[in-house]
């Protein structure tokens, strides 16, 4: 009899033991889940930050602005030049962050936005392709985000 009473308890244990396991693996869940969240958010918050490092700088010299956003060439040889590229430079460094982050980062996956604005940023900024273009090693992630070159236009043949 002390054999039957000692298995019962011995399964009643066990069975406390299995469900008190499967709530502590769904408390560990879920809070794996709340982190890796947070830890989205700051991984993101950074790449903001780097961006908008960049644009104060733009800011406090507004004429620089144009070569970001307005499709503007690069500038010849001179000091604006080295300007502009500096901050193309820093501007590749903050865009191959984010895209980085986009994809290692649980949680940032569906943060598309990123996508769009590295190929807007592209698409403006002649001073963004051409140091990503000159240098695709030192962006390794933000190099296949390159815009394929349009074929040179045709005219009718004579």
């Amino acid at each position: 009899m002390s054999t039957l009473i000692f298995g019962i308890i011995a399964s009643a244990a066990a069975v406390f033991s299995i469900l008190f396991s499967a709530w502590q693996i769904r408390q560990l869940t879920q809070q794996t889940a709340i982190n890796n969240g947070i830890a989205a958010a700051a991984a993101i918050n950074t790449s903001v930050e780097r961006l908008h490092g960049i644009g104060m700088l733009i800011f406090q010299h507004p004429h620089l602005n144009r070569y970001f956003f307005h499709g503007a060439d690069v500038p010849e040889p001179g000091e604006e030049r080295e300007q502009v590229l500096t901050l193309a430079h820093m501007f590749a460094d903050s865009l191959d962050y984010g895209l980085m982050i986009k994809s290692l980062a649980p949680g940032t996956s569906r943060y598309d936005c990123w996508d769009h604005y590295v190929a807007d940023m592209f698409a403006t900024s002649p001073a963004i392709r051409q140091v990503v273009l000159d240098h695709p090693s030192w962006w390794q992630v933000l190099a296949p985000h390159l815009p394929e070159p349009s074929p040179p236009a045709t005219g009718p043949q004579a």
